[in-house]
């Protein structure tokens, strides 16, 4: 992995305040992110969390809006990422995927966090998944998130506190 953290690690770094990382524990909108350097608390997600399962919903209708920006990003976009949900053994852990490509009508990316419930599945290994079945999608166009559903519902949840400090830390905007 590269030294400089795509904003998703931004988050993540900052999650050790709040909500940004989410665990499935069998729920299938949950979501688990993690940094090398920064063990993120779990957070439950319960299966009726109707925020999160819109997110999910509305990421997957939009998903061709991605795939437009992915294979032909203006300048400015850069950082494209999808967050897919790997299920074994009756657990579900969504995971970021970054340096997304789009082939064969398939994304393929880097897992972006170090998989806690995924047996055989490593940080930094090349996956290929297939777009309907994702959870978010995420890219920064000059400076603001496009996509990013679940991550919007997390800045949500947040104390105004935890929000002043993300903004204040992130390199990216979150506009409503």
């Amino acid at each position: 992995m590269e030294d400089n953290r795509r904003p998703i690690y931004l988050i993540i770094a900052i999650s050790a305040l709040a909500l940004l990382s989410i665990s499935a524990q069998g729920a299938d909108t949950g979501q688990e992110l993690e940094n090398s350097s920064i063990e993120p608390p779990y957070v439950e997600v319960p299966k009726d969390h109707i925020a999160m399962h819109r997110a999910v919903t509305e990421a997957r209708r939009t998903v061709g809006e991605f795939i437009a920006a992915l294979k032909h990003p203006a300048p400015g976009q850069h950082d494209f990422e999808v967050k897919e949900p790997f299920s074994q053994k009756g657990q579900v852990e969504h995971i970021w995927l970054s340096d997304v490509q789009f082939a064969g009508n398939r994304f393929q990316g880097r897992v972006d966090n170090q998989p806690r419930k995924i047996q055989g599945l490593k940080l930094g290994q090349l996956v290929s998944v297939k777009p309907n079945g994702i959870s978010d999608w995420l890219y920064i166009d000059h400076g603001k998130l496009v996509g990013g559903y679940t991550v919007r519902v997390q800045y949500n949840e947040l104390s105004p506190k935890e929000k002043m400090e993300f903004d204040r830390a992130a390199d990216f905007k979150i506009e409503k």
